[in-house]
């Protein structure tokens, strides 16, 4: 078997404070460095889910790049899943052509596989994109504030 390179995104509950969440992303770490090797963690910050799971809205994000035989990811993907605070664990291929700003898309496959393409605007070499929205600016605050009240569930839909 031959090594190859995976990324894991890790997403650990907001309701941690921030040394504990490094405490737990060191865990993982350490896990993933028994099952393979080049193991590095980058940590991408606490953010907003975009839905909440078990009750918690924020997470922090760590990605970890490690290179690891095929046969070595079962027991991997088993040992994360039984770690209790640890919300969201995905293993994919590493692809280094998509960096953290890039758009990605997340589909699925008649075969009922992941699938990360990265998206691309289709407009013309002469053509300018329309920006239906262009003149509205709407603060990061008040969208937290709008989806804090949707979620809470103050707005009923269509009212």
């Amino acid at each position: 078997m031959s090594m190859k390179k995976y990324e894991l995104l890790l997403v650990l509950p907001g309701t941690l404070d921030e040394k504990e969440a490094e405490t737990r992303s060191n865990e993982i770490l350490s896990i993933v460095k028994e099952h393979g090797t080049d193991a590095e963690i980058v940590s991408m910050g606490k953010m907003r889910l975009a839905y909440p799971i078990k009750q918690i809205r924020y997470g922090y994000f760590y990605t970890l790049i490690f290179s690891t035989e095929t046969n070595g990811l079962k027991s991997l993907q088993e040992k994360l899943g039984l770690m209790r605070d640890l919300l969201r664990a995905i293993i994919s291929v590493y692809n280094p052509n998509y960096t953290p700003a890039s758009k990605l898309s997340y589909s699925t496959n008649a075969a009922g596989v992941n699938v990360v393409s990265e998206e691309i605007p289709e407009v013309e070499k002469n053509e300018k994109p329309v920006d239906k929205v262009a003149d509205a600016k709407v603060s990061i605050q008040d969208i937290d504030k709008k989806l804090d009240e949707i979620l809470s569930g103050d707005i009923i839909a269509g009212v």
